[in-house]
């Protein structure tokens, strides 16, 4: 069963800022490498959200090398969950000077676009919406309007995270994808290939407002640059 994402607790921190650093260990071996996009040191990466009636707006800035990433969300609250509208994504070299620039709409017919489809870089910040209750749910990663695929997210176990400004108590999450989306293998062979799966791993906060506390993974679909995000809790977190 496809789940959309709930809509965010009232109380959402409007801005959170994380350090950026490249994974220890890679997934993959990609041409994008992650040392070299962020210039070889830490970097921050700033997320801000609002709510406006039933619009909800996330916006991420991620600091580069050499220029930055803005990647603008949007999306409408409804009685069965979020619903993605709009998706614009521009990277800037060091002078602000647009060298790349992407617009999405998930409305409308002519792609006919699944419910519960939502950015994958949007969905490590989103998915603590979820009540992390241990059950398994699906929904729609969008990479592109050619290339969607089917998630599973999983929560875990309570644990403790080290992050910069102290220790945090946190729930492990685990997002992969659906192998059969690409390759008819059936269930059983599917539980079999799950360790060798690409996984995106989430620490969430345990209660609200269910902020990101640390990611690892790909910054992107797999096979994108490794990342790991950890909340700087050095500053606070801005709120209504």
């Amino acid at each position: 069963m496809i789940h959309s994402i709930p809509a965010p607790p009232a109380d959402m921190a409007r801005e959170l800022v994380y350090l950026a650093r490249p994974r220890e260990r890679r997934s993959f071996h990609t041409v994008l490498e992650a040392a070299a996009l962020l210039g070889g040191s830490h970097r921050e990466l700033t997320m801000k959200a609002s709510r406006t009636g039933d619009v909800l707006q996330l916006e991420l800035d991620i600091e580069l090398g050499e220029g930055r990433i803005v990647e603008s969300f949007r999306a409408t609250v409804t009685p069965h969950g979020l619903r993605a509208e709009t998706m614009l994504r521009r990277v800037t070299d060091g002078g602000a000077v647009v060298v790349r620039e992407e617009q999405a709409e998930f409305g409308g017919r002519v792609l006919a676009l699944p419910v519960a489809t939502y950015p994958e870089v949007m969905l490590p910040f989103m998915l603590g919406w979820f009540p992390l209750d241990g059950r398994r749910r699906s929904l729609y990663a969008w990479i592109n309007d050619r290339f969607v695929a089917r998630v599973y997210v999983e929560s875990g176990k309570r644990v403790r995270v080290e992050l910069p400004g102290g220790r945090a108590d946190a729930i492990e999450c685990t997002m992969y994808p659906d192998l059969n989306d690409w390759v008819p293998i059936g269930n059983t062979l599917g539980q079999l290939a799950k360790p060798l799966l690409p996984k995106y791993r989430m620490w969430i906060e345990p209660v609200a407002p269910f902020r990101l506390l640390r990611f690892e993974g790909p910054y992107g679909p797999p096979g994108a640059p490794e990342f790991v995000l950890e909340l700087d809790g050095r500053r606070p977190a801005s709120r209504p």
